[in-house]
């Protein structure tokens, strides 16, 4: 739900006015390097200004012990491809068929920090057969990695891509073929007008974060005890179109609920 009354109340502009001033403080400070005096608040704190103060720096401490690593927003067009002679014969092709899901179940299973029934595969698979990939080596004749996805309207009206499930047989690592799963899936949900794209990947493994990272994704949020393990998750996003203010308050805003899976709101 969006922070403050509907444009036009007065709570509104103080609100407005309040994000104003706290671009103008931060532009400040960044420019010189002088002690400023602390600067007198020109409107008294309303219940949403003082929550628009509390998401900046709840954020900021999220965004300071976090160990991501800093990356661009969007997917950059001349990024060089990786082609390595291993890989040669690994193709990637799309969803055939009922009984390719065998298969996916095989590679998936292996990876997962939490079991899926079949329901959960056919779930996915049957509605958005187009954005299901695998990896197949011609020379051992066996898949060796898979990408499930769906595509679908989030709560903010916004056309989002979710990517559920993603594995690479271990022996086939390391070659790009994960990453060029990835951006297969992507591609076909850029093509039925994706605003952006999100999922959920262990705080502890390493390797998932670089991947993405690589491919422009950035940490929305840490998810504390997200799976069954009791492990940490983060939230990431890849934006196409640029989301509107309310969608970023709203976004900032859901950090501070009352949510044991929120970084910010379980301490």
């Amino acid at each position: 739900m969006a922070i403050g009354a509907p444009k036009g109340s007065g709570e509104a502009s103080n609100l407005d006015v309040a994000i104003g001033t706290l671009r103008r403080c931060l532009q400040m400070a960044s420019t010189s390097s002088a002690p400023q005096k602390p600067v007198q608040n020109v409107v008294k704190d309303s219940p949403a200004i003082a929550t628009v103060k509390q998401i900046l720096k709840n954020t900021a401490e999220l965004e300071e012990r976090s160990s991501w690593p800093h990356c661009q927003h969007f997917l950059s067009a001349d990024e060089p491809k990786v082609v390595k002679q291993q890989a040669k014969h690994i193709k990637i092709i799309p969803y055939k068929d009922e009984t390719q899901i065998g298969d996916i179940m095989r590679l998936i299973t292996k990876d997962l920090s939490e079991p899926y029934s079949i329901y959960t595969y056919r779930y996915f698979i049957h509605q958005w057969p187009e954005l299901c990939y695998l990896a197949y080596d011609t020379e051992t004749e066996a898949y060796v990695g898979a990408i499930v996805c769906k595509l679908d309207y989030n709560n903010k009206e916004r056309r989002q891509g979710y990517v559920a499930m993603l594995a690479v047989d271990e022996g086939c690592r390391r070659l790009g073929v994960g990453t060029t799963l990835v951006r297969r899936a992507i591609e076909s949900m850029q093509v039925q007008g994706c605003d952006e794209v999100c999922l959920e990947t262990e705080v502890s493994n390493k390797n998932s974060q670089r991947l993405y990272s690589n491919l422009g994704f950035i940490p929305e949020k840490r998810l504390i005890r997200y799976y069954l393990n009791g492990g940490d998750a983060y939230r990431l996003k890849l934006y196409f179109t640029p989301p509107s203010m309310n969608s970023v308050i709203n976004r900032r805003s859901s950090q501070i609920t009352i949510d044991d899976r929120c970084s910010v709101s379980s301490e």
